[in-house]
């Protein structure tokens, strides 16, 4: 049993290693389009060609997977994300990729502080005390003045605390609705959503900032694919951490593609934000098993 138990782990640690690869390719990818585009249209497009990339998903999976009771929350969802894609794409495409992608994992933070009022759970001492080292980190990164604060970070931090509401949302509606019918409502509405600015200054993409895209819209859809993959395979609680490889492969890939080298800053807040979001997925795996022990007991 132990044996099979370690091998799902691996496949699951390797499906997360796929998908830091991939979240680095579309990294990669919007950061060399903001030169062209504006962060808007890189939006647009992304999401039309993923579109186009899950069309055959959704024409093999019938009607079925079309259909839902909660359209309207998928339709609220759906329009937060293209907010938060939005704000995400401006700060890659204004900010170093390795600051702006170490405030995006401020995600976990948010999604504590928000477990409360959205999905009323209890949020114990210690996940708060981790919460408050997280958040110390997001204001050594951010480092703000009475001058003034780096637009593009608070655009970072905007698309951070969407994408905690995002995936809350996603959590409540799951109880209903499969992944498909999540993933097709939320990409159809952020197309939607996110038409009107980008077609307001349209700019053709010459061929090569189309190849860019091709390939980042990949990138995006495969990251999609590799997380589903890694957590039908493997136990969150033991392949989660393997998700912060993305923050070394972005900053390789920063180094190597834009000569960027994370300043002190960064790279302390990286550690802070990092500690503390490992800590509160370690409170949140005890807290399952101590759930599912006193259930056990309880049947007995």
């Amino acid at each position: 049993m132990a044996k099979a138990a370690l091998s799902n782990n691996l496949q699951g640690a390797l499906w997360i290693l796929a998908s830091c690869l991939a979240a680095t390719v579309m990294t990669v990818g919007v950061k060399m389009a903001s030169g062209g585009l504006s962060s808007t249209q890189i939006v647009f497009l992304r999401c039309v060609l993923s579109l186009v990339i899950m069309a055959p998903f959704v024409i093999n999976s019938g009607k079925n997977v079309l259909f839902s009771r909660h359209w309207k929350k998928h339709l609220v969802r759906g329009a937060l994300g293209a907010v938060s894609m939005n704000a995400g794409f401006y700060a890659l495409g204004n900010l170093p990729i390795t600051t702006a992608s170490v405030l995006f994992f401020s995600t976990p933070l948010f999604m504590t502080a928000l477990a409360g009022p959205m999905l009323g759970e209890k949020v114990g001492i210690h996940r708060w005390g981790a919460t408050l080292v997280g958040f110390a980190g997001i204001i050594v990164v951010v480092n703000p003045t009475l001058d003034t604060v780096e637009f593009a970070m608070l655009a970072a931090l905007i698309s951070a605390v969407l994408f905690a509401v995002i995936l809350i949302q996603g959590k409540i509606l799951s109880k209903d609705d499969p992944p498909g019918t999540l993933m097709i409502y939320f990409m159809v509405m952020t197309t939607l959503a996110s038409a009107p600015p980008a077609l307001s200054h349209w700019v053709w993409p010459d061929q090569s900032l189309w190849l860019v895209l091709v390939v980042l819209s990949i990138g995006a859809t495969a990251r999609v694919y590799f997380d589903i993959k890694a957590y039908a395979v493997g136990e969150a609680s033991a392949i989660s951490v393997f998700q912060y490889l993305r923050l070394i492969t972005i900053a390789g890939a920063g180094y190597i593609v834009f000569a960027e080298v994370p300043d002190e800053r960064t790279i302390v807040g990286a550690g802070l934000i990092v500690a503390s979001t490992l800590y509160i997925a370690q409170r949140e795996t005890f807290r399952q098993r101590r759930a599912r022990l006193a259930a056990a007991k309880a049947d007995d």
